[in-house]
């Protein structure tokens, strides 16, 4: 009765068992690989809202006397020689305005500068005017009257003071906001600066404001973490999990397969004539003159080296012979019969004279 043991090492050496080891290390070693490159975590952002930031700044020319506009005008430009001066409104908001606090300051400068090649050299640089407060409700509104007549006025006096006939002016209004606060349930903090120039064409002869409003926008994300998943032979199941049990069901599976290939091996029956295997072919040899008989299997693998020419393989009576025929010369080398399970030739040779090797 046969043991344990041998019932599982013959049924490891049946092909189709092995076949089926190996399709399932296949299967589950081509999942291995395709694994690696899986994510087991998905990173998902979803834009809850949008916050924003708003300056703009609202003019209105204060005109000499005419007979065409009368004495304000609002306008994107303005013709020059009639404006006196400005009323100008700078507001600022941050919308959604809840839970948003912070700090501003709005600043207009008057800048003299004069050109030294394609540099601007500042010569003297002045405030017209400066507020500063705390938003409230997010916003702010500052007002201010700009007379462009007594800044004409003092053009002159600073030319003459100067010396300098071609100086060149700019008038610059820059509001700087920190807000902080909370929107759609996330804490921001934010710095907003806005600056507006006041620009005179004297080619058009027209005033007019450059960049008078301004527009921040930034959404408000919310960032989840989701483990991926994987459908493997019908079966669903998360990636993680996917990447510790495949791998270790591929090396299940390829520790039977490898003890079969080796119980196969293992049973095999040693070839003595392997090195020399592929030049044996089944026959008898023709007469002979003269028969060289060899004593060891060495001695016929030197016989084929030396000769170069096919070893013939036949039975005679109880013995397995091979045979080099060179020249009407074989060179035999014989033993007992092996029961190979093999078709071997067996035949009645002429005895011929022999030579021991």
């Amino acid at each position: 009765m046969k043991t344990k043991k041998e019932r599982l090492k013959g049924y490891l050496k049946r092909k189709e068992v092995l076949a089926g080891f190996l399709v399932l290390f296949l299967i589950f070693g081509f999942y291995s690989v395709k694994l690696m490159s899986t994510h087991s975590y998905s990173m998902n952002r979803e834009t809850v809202g949008t916050y924003t930031q708003e300056g703009k700044l609202l003019h209105t020319a204060i005109l000499k006397d005419n007979a065409l506009y009368g004495t304000t005008m609002r306008s994107k430009y303005y013709p020059a020689p009639l404006v006196e001066g400005f009323l100008l409104t700078y507001a600022y908001r941050f919308a959604p305005m809840t839970s948003v606090e912070g700090t501003y300051d709005v600043v207009g400068i008057v800048t003299y500068a004069v050109n030294r090649g394609d540099k601007e050299v500042v010569l003297w640089k002045e405030k017209l005017f400066e507020e500063k407060g705390k938003l409230k409700d997010g916003k702010f509104t500052v007002e201010y009257k700009m007379n462009l007549s007594d800044l004409n006025r003092k053009d002159q006096q600073i030319s003459d003071q100067l010396g300098i006939k071609r100086l060149r002016r700019s008038i610059t209004i820059t509001a700087n906001v920190k807000a902080k606060g909370e929107a759609y349930g996330k804490a921001v903090s934010e710095t907003f600066t806005h600056t507006i120039s006041l620009v005179r064409d004297s080619t058009a002869g027209l005033y007019y404001f450059d960049d008078p409003e301004k527009i921040t926008r930034k959404s408000v994300t919310t960032t989840s973490t989701q483990k991926n998943s994987v459908k493997m032979l019908g079966i669903q199941t998360d990636v993680e999990t996917a990447k510790k049990v495949v791998p270790l069901l591929a090396l299940i599976f390829l520790i039977p397969l490898m003890g079969g290939a080796y119980t196969i091996k293992s049973t095999m029956p040693h070839d003595d004539f392997k090195r020399i295997r592929p030049y044996i072919v089944e026959g008898v040899p023709r007469k002979v003159d003269r028969k060289v008989i060899m004593s060891s299997r060495a001695d016929l693998e030197k016989a084929f080296e030396l000769v170069d020419k096919p070893i013939l393989h036949y039975i005679d009576g109880e013995e397995d012979v091979y045979a080099i025929i060179d020249d009407s010369v074989a060179y035999e080398y014989r033993e007992l019969v092996k029961n190979t399970g093999e078709d071997d030739i067996n035949i009645d040779v002429d005895e011929e004279p022999e030579e021991n090797s």
